[in-house]
């Protein structure tokens, strides 16, 4: 079930990870999963990744 407020909608995890395998929806949401990740990266200071630890953290194939 979706709940949403004035301020955030959350998903429930075995809904999200059900649209993650439909490819209608697996792009958008990889977006999303990307944008929080720069969010919550930009107020951690000092644990710096390289590009490939953070293709391999999110299970993105590098193709260097």
């Amino acid at each position: 079930m979706l709940t949403k407020t004035k301020k955030h909608i959350q998903v429930p995890r075995e809904d999200w990870e059900e649209m993650k395998k439909n490819p209608a929806f697996s792009d958008a949401l990889e977006l999303i999963e990307d944008i929080s990740d720069l969010e919550k990266s930009k107020k951690v200071k000092g644990k710096d990744l390289t590009l490939a630890q953070y293709l391999k953290k999110r299970n993105v194939r590098n193709n260097n």
